[in-house]
């Protein structure tokens, strides 16, 4: 396996199009070939490439882009106080990181209020489908989740499609207009929507959490700011991303960075070095809320972009605003983590200060 570190030969793999996101000769992972996590994963858009990618991607783009800012904003810190536990112990803040993107996008999308803890469950059931790491009855459950989440979508629509407001509507009015009609495909990419925020984004609110616990002084500068939250998240994203690395696999002769890459090449884009790349990031070792021109590869770039990065940074941020409340200085000290078991991911499990931290 070829490995890209440096910034420049990662922007340069993410722009090549003969890199693809799946081996031609495994576009799903074979344990999930012809199961239901495997027909759900076949559609999602960041695992394909080419014309079944481009259409579905414009509508989802167009979608995303229609909320605005004000509204993420005000959606997620009703959601974020809503779901914050009245006992904040490390294990119900835990919950809460993971939960409360999940909750935040379920609301966006138009979902009834009365099936977000199911949908939470269901979520975070399904998503260990993408883990290598995950054990046979693991990926049963995710099975049977992504069965659930695919119903519950599907009997929803109808009801959905009324709401002019909601995020289903405006996914399923862009792909109208651009002649996206799988209505499978269309399905998955919701389930897609709640999947990626599961992980992703609770990495963002709980990377953020940790970098407050790392570096005392931050909270003030956090609350003198008008943006402080939003910047944080932001610089957060570079210094301690959730998403570590990812893979491309090339499918024609091609050339990145002086070195020729042949057909069933794969590279590994070690996307957090690359955030830390001084030539991106001058000073990339500090962790500053004013960095100028602030260069992050977290959320990939090219083709696949992720057309949710500035959604996800704003349920952070207003998620953050709300924990702020209950997390002072000194419960800050308390609190200590273990990383997530992730070949991928850096994601904080919190526990009791009391115990060895896991830096």
């Amino acid at each position: 396996m070829w490995v890209a570190a440096h910034a420049n030969s990662v922007s340069q793999v993410f722009a090549e199009r003969s890199c693809r996101v799946r081996p031609v000769a495994e576009p799903v992972p074979a344990v999930l070939d012809r199961r239901p996590a495997g027909e759900i994963f076949s559609h999602l858009v960041r695992m394909i490439d080419g014309d079944r990618h481009d259409q579905p991607k414009l509508a989802l783009q167009r979608a995303l882009s229609s909320i605005s800012e004000s509204e993420v904003i005000t959606r997620s810190t009703q959601t974020a106080e809503f779901e914050l536990p009245t006992i904040l112990d490390p294990d119900a803040l835990t919950a809460w990181v993971y939960e409360t993107p999940v909750a935040v996008v379920a609301d966006l999308l138009g979902l009834p209020t009365d099936d977000r803890s199911a949908i939470a469950r269901d979520v975070r059931d399904f998503v260990l489908c993408l883990s290598s790491l995950s054990t046979p009855d693991q990926l049963e459950n995710a099975n049977a989740a992504a069965l659930r989440l695919r119903s519950q979508l599907q009997d929803a629509l109808g009801a959905i499609q009324r709401n002019s407001d909601s995020l289903v509507s405006r996914v399923l009015a862009s792909a109208q207009n651009v002649c996206w009609t799988d209505n499978a495909s269309i399905i998955a990419n919701l389930v897609g929507l709640l999947s990626q925020t599961y992980e992703a984004t609770a990495g963002l609110i709980g990377n953020s959490i940790v970098a407050l616990v790392s570096h005392p002084r931050l909270l003030g500068e956090v609350r003198s700011r008008v943006d402080g939250w939003q910047q944080l998240v932001h610089e957060t994203s570079r210094y301690e991303s959730p998403v570590q690395n990812t893979r491309r696999f090339v499918v024609e002769l091609t050339t990145v960075g002086g070195v020729d890459l042949k057909p069933g090449a794969a590279i590994l884009l070690v996307l957090a070095a690359a955030n830390r790349d001084a030539n991106a990031n001058p000073d990339p070792e500090r962790f500053l809320l004013d960095r100028a021109d602030r260069r992050v590869f977290t959320f990939s770039r090219g083709p696949h972009a992720c057309p949710g990065e500035a959604i996800a940074r704003s349920i952070a941020a207003s998620a953050l605003s709300v924990l702020e409340r209950r997390l002072d200085r000194p419960a800050l000290d308390q609190l200590a983590w273990e990383w997530k078991p992730s070949q991928n991911g850096r994601l904080p499990l919190f526990h009791d200060g009391n115990a060895t931290r896991t830096a």
